[in-house]
């Protein structure tokens, strides 16, 4: 399962490639393409914790009077993220990372797609698989501490399919997001209870790539 989201998303660029020109351009497709990979792990993972005798809506624990937790669990993310890749960057260029190739404006719709759908299925997939499914499946064989860095690792594994082919680019983002990951964890293992990881998830992604990629298609 943990392999299963990485090969999907890399099976989608590769697939693109040929039909858009080339696989920078396929990455920038998969901001379309990682919404049907999230509802495939959703099905796949719905699966899974139904052999286990739970269920999607018991593992999200989804409850009103969660939203200050949730917005606190934000908060402390974007604070960890932004450190990690600060980390990364410096770990990979030294300092900061080239400015990247300009690519145009993308479409409307795409930025619209990007604030309202992409972030929902994203933080809903992701949670599930490497936090609500991985983490309690791989705990009882390699302890608690072993399950939260396993599933961090996969959790940065899978971000290298959604950056550039190049060495330096895929170590800043292999440190920053696993390092994320390990933070998503934790705030897991700290709520017990995996809707106040999500709803952080959701926002810091609206945040950090729906409204970049929306003032992109206005500008």
């Amino acid at each position: 399962m943990l392999l299963l989201r990485t090969g999907l998303l890399f099976a989608g660029n590769l697939l693109l490639t040929p039909l858009v020109g080339g696989y920078h351009r396929a990455l920038a497709w998969s901001n379309v393409t990682i919404v049907a990979v999230d509802l495939i792990c959703l099905m796949a993972v719905r699966a899974l914790l139904h052999r286990q005798g739970r269920s999607v809506r018991g593992v999200l624990a989804a409850r009103a009077r969660d939203t200050g937790w949730a917005l606190l669990c934000f908060v402390i993310l974007a604070v960890a993220f932004f450190a990690a890749t600060f980390l990364g960057n410096l770990i990979a260029y030294q300092g900061a990372p080239p400015a990247p190739a300009g690519s145009g404006h993308p479409p409307l719709w795409l930025g619209i797609w990007a604030i309202s759908i992409m972030p929902v299925t994203i933080a809903l997939a992701e949670e599930l698989v490497y936090r609500g499914y991985a983490m309690d499946s791989l705990q009882g064989r390699f302890g608690a501490a072993g399950a939260l860095l396993i599933s961090a690792a996969f959790f940065g594994l899978q971000h290298s399919a959604l950056t550039a082919w190049d060495p330096r680019a895929q170590l800043a983002r292999f440190v920053a997001t696993f390092l994320g990951g390990v933070v998503l964890g934790l705030l897991f293992r700290w709520r017990k209870r995996l809707w106040p990881v999500v709803v952080a998830h959701w926002l810091l992604d609206v945040l950090g790539l729906g409204v970049p990629l929306l003032l992109g298609a206005l500008g």
